[in-house]
């Protein structure tokens, strides 16, 4: 059953220069109790996309197409009407959790505030619930850390107040956007265990966005793989990583160490990522793809089906099952 069917997505921001495309025709679906990865290079507009998913936009910003989450378009709803869609049905897990808590506001409060203005819940019902809440992301003594401030928490503590928080309203699709990010090696994996493991219990669905595709192939069902603000391929994780359709998923594959091969070189994706606003009319990754041909400049690929995958690219029958999916050698 489809939870989240976004269609036609485009995102538009004005500064004081000019308007500028942030998203370009980005459609894309999320079944209830899936979870769907999100990658794709630094300023291709996997945030914002997911911004755009909460109504969180910047003033002047214009988004058009279709959100239907449940029924209902988000991009149409009145702003009562969005605020109870993020307090009930949608939830967010930013980046930097020291950047979305209030530094003078106790944690007890981050965690109680939705639930009693919102929700009108009372709050000594709110402090037990936020209490379990906290012993459901492995945090201990709830009471104590309920008196406690962001700046008396470790990264990885922060972001679990964090999950916490953004489970508290029961959603059921949750947004994490980078969460492991500024954390280490074993707190990331500590907090992708208590994601998996919330998300099978609660049955909540996840977009999750990262860098990391070896992270998304084991937390995501699917993987979407976004590049100048466009969706170039979208497959079951385990088929991205064995037989990737779009060269611009290869490229990243092909950019992951190894440690088979520590001292050879690894391969590049030449030339530079492009934002929308940057791309030509044709398909925005060809200045960088060895297998461009004229077309591919000229003309912007449509999406194909094989085998329940899609991918936006002119050659993609000719090149399915070629393309490399791991290590190679640089050519000098």
């Amino acid at each position: 059953m489809t939870l989240l069917d976004v269609h036609d997505l485009c995102l538009e921001i004005r500064n004081r220069v000019r308007t500028r495309r942030i998203i370009d025709h980005v459609s894309f679906s999320v079944a209830k109790g899936e979870a769907l990865g999100l990658v794709g290079e630094s300023g291709c507009g996997k945030s914002m996309t997911a911004r755009s998913l909460m109504g969180l936009l910047p003033p002047g910003a214009k988004l058009e197409g279709e959100v239907v989450f449940e029924g209902s378009d988000i991009v149409r709803m009145s702003q009562p009407e969005l605020r109870a869609y993020r307090a009930t049905k949608v939830a967010m897990i930013f980046q930097d959790p020291r950047a979305h808590t209030n530094p003078v506001r106790s944690i007890g409060d981050f965690l109680t505030e939705a639930q009693c203005e919102v929700g009108g819940v009372k709050r000594s019902v709110a402090r037990r619930r936020a209490i379990a809440l906290l012993d459901s992301v492995g945090i201990p003594d709830g009471e104590r850390r309920l008196s406690q401030y962001p700046h008396q928490l470790s990264g990885g503590l922060l972001q679990r107040v964090m999950i916490a928080s953004a489970l508290a309203s029961d959603p059921a699709l949750l947004l994490a956007d980078e969460p492991t990010t500024a954390l280490d090696v074993t707190t990331q994996a500590e907090v992708m265990a208590i994601l998996g493991r919330l998300r099978r219990e609660h049955e909540v669905a996840l977009l999750f966005i990262t860098h990391n595709l070896e992270l998304a192939a084991a937390t995501c069902d699917r993987t979407a793989v976004m590049y100048a603000g466009r969706i170039v391929e979208v497959q079951k994780s385990s088929a991205l990583h064995d037989r990737p359709l779009h060269p611009y998923t290869s490229g990243l594959l092909c950019s992951r160490p190894s440690i088979e091969h520590t001292e050879r070189r690894l391969m590049v994706i030449p030339g530079r990522p492009v934002a929308a606003y940057d791309a030509d009319d044709g398909c925005a990754f060809a200045p960088r793809c060895a297998y461009a041909e004229p077309r591919c400049r000229m003309e912007r690929p449509r999406d194909e089906t094989f085998d329940k995958a899609a991918v936006a690219c002119h050659r993609a029958a000719e090149l399915q099952g070629s393309l490399p999916t791991g290590y190679v050698e640089a050519v000098s």
